[in-house]
């Protein structure tokens, strides 16, 4: 899909369509420009090497292929969220403190991202008439800032996030980000653990869990 007016900006919600239909990330990254134009911070992932053995892609292509696993969703923050949820690496990128490791780390990078995010990104999109409700603004934060959140099957992990706060559909949206970016990775066996806890969690168990939080806090 190519800009219909020449010269015109792409804007934020033409942005989200281009990441909801692309087929490839091909189609994405071949707007890549016009994208870096609306949103300039993006071109610090171009060509990023994570230099790290769970990862494939440089840091852009690993954000696009988290955005072509999202799959349909009826949230356009997670698209938005999926395409710059990776964005604080660079700022945060060190070496192992093992001797050995010759991987590179990126402890705080989900801080960091949101930080550029609220700070940077959404500022400059307001500048430009992005229409994003304040709503919008929270889950996408929301969705940036956990995205590497640790998960488990415990009621007390749900009860954090619940805390923050956020609804639990949009807990159940964070993992199937998380899964999006796991599935982005060499699928080594942590990774794969991860996929299986963030698809339990994505379904009917955590409506049980929030169930039965609900009516604890009712008695």
């Amino acid at each position: 899909m190519q800009n219909s007016i020449k010269g015109r900006m792409m804007d934020i919600r033409e942005l989200i369509q281009l990441l909801r239909n692309a087929e490839s990330c091909e189609d994405i990254d071949a707007r890549r420009e016009e994208i870096a134009e609306l949103l300039p911070k993006v071109r610090i992932m171009f060509d990023f090497d994570q230099k790290n053995d769970a990862h494939q892609y440089d840091l852009w292509h690993h954000c696009l292929h988290t955005v072509l696993g999202l799959g349909e969703t009826n949230d356009d923050m997670l698209y938005l969220a999926a395409l710059i949820h990776d964005i604080g690496k660079p700022d945060c990128q060190h070496p192992g403190k093992k001797p050995g490791d010759t991987n590179m780390h990126y402890r705080g990078h989900w801080i960091r991202g949101m930080e550029i995010v609220r700070d940077e990104i959404l500022p400059e999109l307001e500048k430009c008439g992005a229409d994003l409700t304040e709503d919008e603004k929270r889950r996408l934060l929301y969705y940036v800032e956990f995205h590497d959140d640790h998960v488990n099957l415990e009621r007390s992990h749900l009860m954090r996030h619940l805390q923050i706060p956020v609804s639990a559909e949009e807990f159940k949206k964070l993992m199937f980000l998380q899964i999006a970016d796991a599935k982005a990775h060499i699928q080594i066996p942590v990774i794969k653990e991860r996929i299986r806890i963030c698809s339990i969690l994505a379904g009917e168990f955590t409506d049980c869990l929030y169930e039965e939080i609900v009516c604890d806090d009712d008695k």
